[in-house]
């Protein structure tokens, strides 16, 4: 059973368990409830701002055309570790007679973007803190009657606006989009492009401190229903689209993420998986994260050989030969040699007569030393079948002043593991990113470093 409920878009699904990896620590919170939706948490501080539709009075309530409870926006604040204070409302007339939610707040706490859903209208709206009150609410510039803004999301500086919107232009269903702010005010929505955005609804956007933009769509390939992805801009295009891995992506509906810190390493984000409510979840990661990937290069062991000291022979009988230290023996003042492995090499300039092919004199010797580029190398095939054992190698790996800890592979469908060798199925064709980290320590310096490196492969149908 799919449904939506108002301009929230809190999907819901039938739970269908699905098998974890252990790359994510995840934990329902306290605050949630057995009879009530709590969504869409979002870290201030030591507070949490979240979403929920539970019944405030049981004497009076609000309900909307459909009968449902109202979502209000609710404040807790953390006891410890794992406790909350009780919730309270927000500012219960902050728009009456309305779902509230989800919002984002500014960095200095002071102002906040939420979301708004009545009979009258829908959009994103704007409010001022003035002491323990809201006030000046206002609707966002580019609310429009003929479609729907939502789940706005502010960066830290709080000069971009991300929101999810069904206006007429986009790719389908919901896009994703965001608002720059400028002299006059916010600047013209920006559509974020394909490798975000699909023909079915993507939603719930999360602009982390660090600039990477977090998403829920059903339009990717999915573990099932809504999942949660990663994107980074580069150049002014928005791509290297990453799934979360399970357990935060299930096979239920999983949305709303935010992070609790610039890393992204703990955080909190949205399912239906317990099958009656929507809950909220927190999360911790088992992973280290490698923000910085840089695609991977191949070692190229081909070399060009001249000797800058050696004379013209063109006029004499002699002629200079080249013992390149494998076996391998080339005539002339410039030769191109390409050996087939690393390693140290001897390598021979020597002149010769060519009337009575006797050695005349060494012109040189040289000491070749053929090294791979240093970086984590993902040694497998270019394609595979879907359905069939992939292996991937990370034996060539060259950091030769990094003591290595540990490989860890993001294999882009949701999965991650560790280790030097590992095999993978793949069970969709597609075009898959390989992500090889490794965790070290520096031989000279005895820092901790990060290092990653990726390379995509073919997965073909069956």
């Amino acid at each position: 059973m799919d449904c939506i409920k108002n301009i929230l878009f809190l999907f819901c699904t039938i739970l269908v368990q699905g098998v974890w990896a252990q790359s994510y620590e995840v934990t329902p919170l306290s605050i949630n409830t057995s009879y009530a939706d709590e969504v869409a948490a979002v870290p201030v501080g030591n507070d949490l701002i979240y979403c929920s539709n539970r019944n405030q009075n049981v004497l009076i309530s609000r309900t909307d055309k459909h009968n449902e409870y109202l979502f209000h926006l609710y404040i807790v604040h953390r006891t410890d570790s794992s406790k909350w204070s009780a919730p309270q409302i927000l500012y219960k007339d902050l728009v009456p007679h309305a779902h509230q939610g989800p919002g984002s707040i500014s960095a200095d706490g002071n102002t906040l973007y939420f979301t708004v859903n009545s009979k009258s209208g829908n959009g994103i709206f704007i409010t001022q803190r003035e002491g323990n009150s809201w006030v000046n609410v206002r609707p966002f510039v580019h609310n429009h009657p003929d479609y729907k803004m939502a789940h706005p999301s502010l960066s830290r500086d709080g000069l971009r606006l991300f929101f999810a919107s069904d206006m007429p232009g986009g790719l389908g269903g919901f896009d994703i989009y965001y608002c720059d702010w400028t002299p006059t005010g916010w600047g013209s929505p920006k559509n974020l492009g394909p490798d975000v955005n699909t023909p079915d609804d993507e939603l719930y956007p999360f602009i982390q401190a660090n600039g990477i933009l977090y998403f829920s769509s059903r339009g990717h390939q999915s573990m099932g229903g809504l999942d949660i992805f990663s994107v980074r801009e580069l150049n002014d295009q928005w791509g290297m689209r990453q799934q979360l891995e399970a357990p935060v992506n299930s096979e239920s509906d999983d949305f709303a993420y935010s992070a609790s810190d610039e890393d992204g390493l703990d955080g909190y984000f949205s399912s239906n998986r317990n099958g009656k409510t929507i809950d909220i979840f927190s999360f911790r990661s088992l992973f280290p994260v490698f923000y910085e990937c840089n695609k991977q290069e191949e070692n190229d062991y081909t070399y060009e050989f001249f000797d800058e000291r050696a004379i013209s022979l063109d006029t004499t009988t002699f002629y200079y030969e080249w013992d390149l230290g494998d076996g391998t023996v080339k005539k002339g003042e410039i030769v191109e040699h390409t050996y087939l492995s690393p390693g140290t090499y001897t390598v021979q300039l020597n002149i010769k007569d060519s009337l009575t092919g006797e050695f005349e004199n060494r012109a040189a010797d040289y000491l070749m030393e053929v090294l791979d580029i240093e970086q984590p190398y993902i040694t497998t095939n270019n394609s595979v079948k879907a359905g069939e054992p992939l292996l991937l190698d990370a034996s060539k790996t060259y950091l030769p002043e990094i003591e290595i800890d540990e490989y860890y592979w993001i294999l882009g469908d949701g999965n991650q593991t560790k280790g030097e060798h590992i095999t993978h199925t793949y069970t969709a064709p597609g075009t898959y990113q390989i992500r090889l980290g490794i965790t070290g320590i520096h031989k000279t310096t005895g820092e901790k470093v990060k290092l990653c490196s990726y390379r995509e492969i073919m997965v073909t149908g069956q």
